[in-house]
């Protein structure tokens, strides 16, 4: 299985450096108030990556060779925002990076459709606001009038601007998406704040139901528009499912991709299922290939490999990947020199909001097991950029137990083996180095205290009796 892997991963590479670059952009400007040394890019799929380098002054150029045309991403420091790309374009950007948004501005071919959609970003900000609480937490009925309102404002500002032909009709519909995705969250942030579901008219989802999910044209520029897909996805599974018990999640999706034409849009869809590789599924191996053929690109089939693989690898009683990070207090450590003890990993990032909050929690149980036979490890998976960062956040959140850096973060070998892509994430490995469970509970989890207790104590219960994974 791991040469099919590194079969796929030596493909995909051939592929994206062997084919043509005819099309191509040519980028220029200057930042002001920054120290940052250079703009990533990418697209909305990551087929396209490339660093642009600033100078000591906050000058750049480069040339950019495009997969295609459609919306792009450049992130200068923290601060990102959205770019429209075509071949041909010549763009010459300003920044000020104490104003990033709002200060933003372009001049040459592919400035109108760019200034536009800064205005939009403005106008948005002037319309919406910062305070998702204020804007979501009022009566559906004055909710679906507000963003009705604001949908037209948002139209009024296009037809205003010297925009033409497929660039209009393009913003026309991020407009449209714009306001279907607004729709469909005002439930998640209602709850969220409420803790109770609002009560919504009868058909208020059909608008997302009944979206057409089969646009390649807005997959590739419209961001909304992807996030859409997904949430129709969850839509309408989740009541195909309750109308039919007997549905699996691979069947359903089997059926939800057979009129689609676009193979993005079908690999967007069946990366949905990629959470099937999981020991949950107890079909998860024969689901493999089932998923595995219906999809079209190689970068998604050697994501679906890795999560199987990972699944196969970490099973319980299994040993567990090895690691050998930096320590914190000096030197290195492996996991061979915690043997002897149950070991508690969490995994985090100094950017990770979650992990932080965590932190309270994971403190307190270091307390209270102190002495016995566990030893908290936290491993960050910081790039090598916020190395520092790490270096000044452990001593300033003093959580205690062990403190260990990541040699290539997310990327290291110990990370890609338990699949870690979101954090945080709990490991618990047991005196011997073997697997107990690759998602442990969290610190903060009410269960998490008497488990560890009943390990440490050699309690024939087992992880069985405890629903986390």
């Amino acid at each position: 299985m791991k040469k099919i892997l590194q079969l796929s991963i030596i493909f995909a590479t051939l592929f994206s450096c062997g084919q043509k670059k005819d099309s191509y952009v040519l980028l220029s400007g200057n930042i002001k108030n920054s120290k940052e040394t250079v703009i990533k890019m990418l697209n909305n799929s990551r087929s396209f990556e490339k660093k642009v380098t600033i100078d000591a002054n906050g000058n750049f150029k480069d040339t950019l060779y495009i997969d295609e045309p459609g919306s792009y991403f450049y992130q200068i420091g923290r601060s990102y925002t959205t770019v429209f790309l075509k071949d041909g374009y010549d763009l010459t950007l300003s920044i000020d990076a104490e104003d990033f948004y709002k200060s933003t501005k372009y001049t040459g071919n592919g400035s109108e459709v760019n200034n536009y959609h800064v205005a939009r970003g403005i106008l948005k900000g002037k319309l919406i606001g910062g305070d998702a609480k204020t804007f979501f937490l009022v009566p559906v009925d004055e909710f679906l009038v507000t963003i009705q309102k604001n949908k037209e404002a948002f139209l009024a500002l296009l037809e205003a601007s010297s925009l033409t032909g497929e660039d209009k009709k393009i913003q026309r519909k991020i407009i449209e998406h714009d306001y279907l995705l607004t729709r469909y969250n005002y439930d998640k942030f209602n709850h969220y704040h409420t803790k109770q579901h609002p009560v919504l008219p009868e058909g208020y989802y059909n608008p997302i139901r009944k979206m057409d999910m089969d646009d390649e044209e807005s997959f590739n520029n419209d961001k909304s528009y992807r996030t859409l897909v997904i949430e129709n996805w969850r839509l309408t599974s989740k009541e195909e499912m309750a109308k039919d018990p007997n549905l699996t999640l691979v069947n359903f999706v089997e059926g939800k991709i057979k009129d689609i034409k676009s193979t993005k849009i079908k690999d967007q869809i069946v990366s949905m299922l990629f959470r099937q590789m999981s020991l949950k599924n107890k079909n998860y191996e024969k689901d493999y290939p089932r998923i595995m053929d219906m999809l079209s690109d190689d970068k998604y089939k050697a994501r679906l490999t890795t999560r199987y693989e990972s699944v196969n690898n970490t099973k319980p009683e299994m040993a567990a990947p090895s690691f050998n990070y930096e320590n914190f207090k000096g030197g290195t450590t492996s996991l061979k020199d915690l043997k002897g003890k149950l070991v508690y990993v969490e995994v985090w990032a100094t950017w990770c909001g979650p992990c932080i909050k965590e932190m309270p929690a994971l403190t307190q149980l270091i307390k209270d097991f102190k002495g016995q036979d566990i030893e908290f490890v936290s491993i960050s998976v910081d790039s090598k950029n916020d190395y520092e960062k790490w270096r000044k956040m452990v001593p300033e959140k003093n959580v205690g137990g062990m403190q260990l850096f990541a040699d290539k973060g997310l990327k290291s070998d110990f990370m890609k083996a338990f699949s870690v892509g979101l954090i945080p994430r709990s490991i618990l490995l047991d005196k011997q180095g073997k697997i107990i469970t690759h998602k442990a509970p969290r610190p903060s989890a009410t269960n998490t205290k008497s488990y560890l207790d009943s390990l440490l104590s050699g309690s024939k219960k087992t992880k069985k009796s405890f629903s986390f994974n």
